[in-house]
C-alpha cells in the first residue's frame, strides 16, 4: 500500500473510533463484576467493616456525623450518610453493606478507563483498565464494607471534571468539579493531600502562562464547601495524634534533625521539579507529568510526614493513587511501545487473576466467637477493653476513646444474647484484672476480647493459680481469652 493510502486508512479510521477497546472493556468489565460481588457474605464483618455497619443504623444524618466526633475519629461521614439510606433499602447484611463498595469498585473501572481516553487514547485506557480490574487491592476494596472504594471513584472522578475543566472551561464543569472535590473531603481527609498536589498541577499551568480560572474556581469550591466540617476534622486530627492509633498515627520515630531537614529538602526539591522543571512531553497538557504529581505528592506529604512527625504511612490512604498508577504505567510504556504495552497489560491481568484464589486472608473471628459464648451459657460476661486502640508503651496513657470497648462493635453485630458486656480501662491493667476476676468468680467463667499483644495484656489477665486462661484466637491488634476459674 501506497504512503497516500496508509494515510487515508488512518484518516478514516481516526475519524471513526473503533469499537474493539469498547467492547473488550465491556467483557473487561462484566468479568470484574462477577468477581467483585462473589462471596460478598462467606466472612464475618471485621472490626472497621463493623463500625461502618454501626454508624449506617444510626437512626439520621445527626447522629451519624456524631459517630466519628465521639466514637471514631478521623472517620469521614459522607461514606457513612451514603451507606445509612443504601441499607436502608437493602438491609444491614453482609452482603448489602458490602455490595455498595462493589458497585463503586465498578464505577472505579469505568473511571479509570474514562481518565486513559481523556488523558490518552482508547487503547491506553484498555490497557489500563485490564491492569486495575483484577488487582487484589481492587478486589479487597470491593468486598470490605469501607468508605475507600468510594474514596478511589470520587477521587478519580474530581481528576477527570478538573482535566476537563482545564482543557474545556465551563462553569457547570467546574461547580460539579467543586462539589465532587468537597465530597472527596468529607469521605476521607487524604483528600486534602490529592487537592493539594492538583493546585500544584494548576500552579504549573500558570507559571507556563496558562490561567485555568474554572479548575482554580473549582478547587477553592471544594475547600468552602468542606469548611463547616474543618473545626470537627481538626479535633479528630488532636485525638489522633493523642490517641488514637490503631490505624497509622504511632509513636514518634524520633529522627535526628539532620534526617528531618533532609527530608524536607528532598520533598521541596521533588515538588519544585514537578511544578517548575523542564517539560519532556511532547503533549501540552504533559498527562504522565500530571500523574506523577497526583499521584506521588500526597504519598511524599506521608512518608515526609512520617519522618517529621509520626508514622502515617498507610497504603489505603494511597488508594486513589494506586488506582491512578495503572494509567501511568500504561501512558508511560505506550510512549515507548504499544506492542509492550499491551502484553504487560494482558500479562499483569492474567497473573492477578492467578492470584486471587491465593490472596484470601483468615476471616474475621466473630461470627465463631458469637456461637462460642451462646455455648457457654447467658450469665458469663465478655470484657473488652476501652481507650484507643495502641501500640508499643501507648497502652497505660488514660484517655476516653471508645468508652464501650473497641471490639464490642463487631461482636454485638452477631452476638444479640443477654451475657454483659463489661468495658475495662485498657490503660489500666490493675483495674481491669481486678474487674475480671471478681466478675468471672460471681459468672463461673467469662471471655476477654483484647487488642494487646501477649506482653501487654499478660498484666490484666487474672491470677494463674485461682483461674484457668486459654487463649483461643491471636492475629495482630486482637486476641480473645476463655477464662474459668481453676478448679481446685
Amino acid at each position: 500500500m501506497t504512503e497516500a493510502g496508509s494515510a487515508t486508512v488512518e484518516s478514516l479510521s481516526g475519524d471513526r473510533p473503533s469499537r474493539r477497546p469498547l467492547e473488550i472493556f465491556a467483557a473487561i468489565f462484566v468479568a470484574a463484576g462477577s468477581i467483585y460481588f462473589f462471596h460478598l457474605g462467606t466472612d464475618s464483618l471485621g472490626a472497621s467493616e463493623a463500625y461502618s455497619a454501626w454508624a449506617a443504623a444510626k437512626p439520621g444524618v445527626g447522629a451519624i456525623v456524631r459517630t466519628p466526633v465521639l466514637h471514631d475519629p478521623g472517620k469521614q461521614v459522607f461514606y457513612y450518610v451514603v451507606l445509612h439510606y443504601y441499607t436502608r433499602i437493602l438491609g444491614l447484611s453482609e452482603i448489602s453493606l458490602r455490595s455498595m463498595s462493589a458497585i463503586f469498585s465498578l464505577a472505579t473501572l469505568m473511571l479509570v478507563f474514562a481518565l486513559g481516553c481523556e488523558m490518552f487514547d482508547e487503547s491506553t485506557a484498555l490497557a489500563a483498565a485490564a491492569m486495575w480490574a483484577f488487582n487484589p487491592l481492587a478486589v479487597v476494596f470491593a468486598h470490605t464494607a469501607r468508605m475507600y472504594s468510594m474514596l478511589i471513584a470520587i477521587a478519580l472522578a474530581h481528576l477527570l471534571t478538573l482535566l476537563r475543566v482545564r482543557s474545556r472551561p465551563g462553569i457547570m464543569g467546574g461547580i460539579g468539579c467543586g462539589i465532587l472535590g468537597a465530597a472527596m473531603l468529607y469521605t476521607h481527609m487524604a483528600g486534602l493531600l490529592i487537592l493539594g498536589a492538583e493546585a500544584a498541577i494548576l500552579l504549573r499551568d500558570l507559571a507556563r502562562g496558562r490561567r485555568d480560572s474554572v479548575a482554580w474556581m473549582a478547587i477553592v469550591l471544594a475547600i468552602a464547601l468542606f469548611l463547616p466540617y474543618l473545626p470537627v476534622a481538626i479535633r479528630q486530627s488532636q485525638d489522633l495524634i493523642y490517641g488514637h492509633w490503631l490505624d497509622y498515627l504511632g509513636p514518634p520515630y524520633n529522627y535526628p534533625l539532620a534526617g528531618k531537614l533532609a527530608a524536607g529538602l528532598v520533598a521541596a526539591g521533588v515538588t519544585s521539579w514537578l511544578v517548575f522543571g523542564r517539560a519532556v512531553e511532547r503533549d501540552g497538557n504533559e498527562p504522565l507529568r500530571v500523574l506523577v504529581a497526583w499521584i506521588g505528592l500526597p504519598a511524599l506529604a506521608f512518608a515526609v510526614g512520617s519522618v517529621i512527625l509520626r508514622p502515617m504511612f498507610n497504603p489505603r490512604y494511597l488508594s486513589p493513587g494506586i488506582a491512578a498508577a495503572a494509567l501511568l504505567i500504561a501512558g508511560s510504556i505506550g510512549a515507548w511501545s504499544t506492542k509492550w504495552r499491551n502484553l504487560l497489560a494482558a500479562g499483569f491481568a492474567l497473573a492477578c487473576l492467578i492470584m486471587l484464589p491465593f490472596a484470601r486472608t483468615e476471616p474475621p473471628p466473630w461470627r465463631d466467637l458469637a456461637g462460642q459464648v451462646t455455648a457457654g451459657g447467658a450469665s458469663e460476661p465478655v470484657f473488652f477493653e476501652s481507650g484507643y486502640v495502641s501500640n508499643g508503651n501507648t497502652a497505660d496513657v488514660s484517655n476516653g476513646g471508645f468508652p464501650f470497648g473497641y471490639y464490642s462493635v463487631p461482636f454485638n453485630y452477631y452476638f444479640k444474647g443477654a451475657n454483659s458486656r463489661i468495658a475495662i480501662p485498657g490503660f489500666d491493667a490493675a483495674a481491669a484484672r481486678m474487674t475480671i476476676e471478681e466478675r468471672v468468680s460471681e459468672a463461673g467463667g467469662g471471655w476477654l476480647v483484647s487488642w494487646k499483644d501477649r506482653d501487654e495484656v499478660n498484666s490484666e489477665l487474672p491470677d494463674a493459680n485461682r483461674f484457668r486462661v486459654v487463649e483461643t484466637y491471636r492475629q495482630p491488634h486482637l486476641a480473645i481469652y476463655r477464662i474459668t476459674p481453676a478448679v481446685k
